[in-house]
């Protein structure tokens, strides 16, 4: 039988609703396309597909994804590709960049691109599309002193270059560092980069000031304006006052953006934040004039004590904002194993950091513990009504909706990911389009014995749907994968966009395993539709109700 979560708190003109399973769409009715499978061959090469990262999803139809074929006898080929799922024929898969490949101006050595360490997004509203790439050196002075390893890309005007780290040389001021020391150029481009409007990118840099000291903050870059030299602009960064405090920034997180405006998290502490929260800027406007949406203690009508951190990753629609959130002290024990596959020196890393008595975290046998809080949820704001709606909480329904990986820089090596070490970060994942959300979550109340899956609310005021769950026959993802469970699934924060839901799985037993991206249309059929309407009816009529009667 499909599994149906029920949430049981919102805010004002919310309402629960406990419904019959037969209500609204069971799990298994959405009917998934195959964007790209382990049976495809990467573009330009022998080898087939074997892992991928979450993918991105535009307006209409287009995925951008991050993926890889095995090792083989040398490097694996790895790269951001595009398939259109909204055409009439088989359309191909289109390679954006590549390892390989030559990175475009300014490169004088000939450089090429060796990594992409983060997962692509891809413009709402057009088919432009923003990666992190990592290569060699791009620039050699007369000197001989190289510079440049690592960069944001876009195929505007073909594969061009966004932002990267020569922004202290001569001719390369479009890249500098703004409201700095001139010439003041970036270390490293954190995170997932954002592009909207067809040529504005906003992201996170990290930099360093004159003094040696670390900074970070966020900006944004116009890539046509001037035609195309531009220079990056400011949003916030380390040295920013947290709207109404006398307290900066020790952190910002990578922006979201949709239309003429971002999102970003940005707090007094990392840790243990106590001030800051989400704040929204306008990229045609005065982009500093930072308006707090959701805050650090706030969301008490929601929340016991109101929210003590929200997560960095936030989805943003133009109207909506989803984040994830928790409150209150109580935590449990997580604990977390070593991946099995990809980079292996990274796992082996992993499984060293295990035995290392100087990890506060690592329990041996490549496990480690964490605590995680207790409570949790997923909320979406409003940004012109500056409503919060709690979509899920933990509890009966759910244990955690927060996710591990073990990412970063390999000791030895000095190009790739972010320059930190590799360690384990923890994420929720989640999108929303229009009324609706999507979110990964394990179902509770003892995620010992819950299922990984993907939920959707429909539409306001609906109940979660089951989109699809571990343990479920991966035939309902891909015909190629019958007989096999799932094992993993993956969703990204612009994975949900006007009706068309692009996720990542993983399927294996012990002899076999099969792993894709995968799209759905979350558009009820017309007979779900009536069904949505009338629960949607009958949840209005039952608060006038209440009302009245009190």
């Amino acid at each position: 039988m499909s599994k149906f979560v029920q949430f049981s708190q919102v805010t004002v003109l919310s309402c629960v609703c406990l419904l019959s399973l037969e209500t609204v769409a069971k799990a298994g009715n959405f009917n998934f396309d195959t964007v790209v499978n382990n049976g495809d061959f990467v573009p330009n090469t022998d080898r087939l597909f074997n892992s991928y990262n979450p993918p991105s999803v535009n307006n209409e139809g287009t995925v951008v994804f991050r993926a890889r074929s095995q090792g083989g006898s040398g490097q694996p080929a790895t790269g951001i590709f595009t398939r259109n799922m909204n055409s009439d024929t088989i359309a191909p898969i289109i390679p954006v960049m590549t390892r390989g490949q030559e990175v475009p101006f300014p490169n004088n050595t000939m450089a090429t691109f060796t990594e992409f360490p983060s997962f692509p997004r891809i413009d709402m509203n057009s088919n432009r599309v923003v990666s992190r790439g990592q290569s060699d050196p791009v620039w050699e002075l007369g000197d001989g002193t190289m510079l440049g390893t690592s960069g944001v890309y876009t195929n505007l005007g073909g594969l061009s270059t966004a932002v990267n780290q020569l922004g202290a040389i001569a001719g390369f001021e479009r890249f500098s560092v703004p409201g700095t020391t001139p010439g003041t150029r970036f270390d490293q481009f954190p995170g997932s980069p954002a592009i909207t409007m067809g040529d504005t990118l906003v992201f996170k840099g990290n930099w360093t000031d004159n003094l040696g000291n670390p900074q970070t903050g966020v900006y944004f870059r116009n890539l046509l304006d001037n035609g195309g030299l531009s220079p990056v602009e400011f949003i916030a960064d380390s040295n920013t006052l947290i709207p109404g405090t006398a307290t900066e920034f020790g952190s910002t997180a990578p922006p979201s953006a949709a239309k003429d405006q971002a999102v970003f998290v940005g707090v007094d502490n990392e840790a243990d934040p106590t001030l800051g929260g989400i704040y929204l800027s306008s990229l045609l406007d005065d982009p500093t004039e930072l308006i707090p949406l959701v805050s650090i203690g706030g969301l008490a009508d929601l929340v016991p004590g109101g929210l003590k951190s929200i997560g960095e990753g936030l989805s943003f629609d133009g109207k909506s904002v989803a984040f994830w959130g928790d409150w209150g002290d109580e935590t449990f024990t997580q604990i977390v194993a070593c991946p099995e596959e990809g980079n292996q020196g990274r796992l082996q890393f992993c499984l060293d950091e295990s035995d290392n008595p100087d990890n506060p975290n690592g329990i041996g046998n490549g496990m480690f513990e964490f605590e995680v809080s207790v409570n949790q949820g997923i909320f979406v704001t409003d940004i012109d009504t500056m409503e919060t709606r709690l979509i899920a909480e933990t509890g009966d329904d759910f244990s955690t909706f927060v996710f591990w990986n073990f990412s970063g820089r390999v000791p030895g090596s000095e190009n790739e990911e972010d320059g930190e070490l590799a360690r384990w970060r923890s994420s929720a994942f989640l999108g929303v389009s229009g009324s609706q959300v999507a979110f990964k979550g394990t179902t509770g109340p003892d995620m010992e014995t819950g299922e990984d899956g993907i939920y959707i609310q429909l539409g306001r005021n609906l109940p979660l749907t089951t989109v699809v769950e571990t343990g479920m026959d991966g035939s309902l993802l891909d015909p190629e994968a019958a007989g096999l469970p799932i094992t993993s699934l993956a969703i990204e924060r612009e994975g949900l966009r006007n009706g068309w839901l692009s996720i990542a799985a993983s399927m294996r037993n012990e002899e076999e395993s099969w792993a894709g991206i995968y799209v759905t249309r979350t558009t009820p059929e017309p007979s779900v539709k009536v069904a949505l309407l009338a629960i949607s009816l009958w949840g209005f009529g039952a608060i006038v109700s209440r009302k009245k009667n009190h």
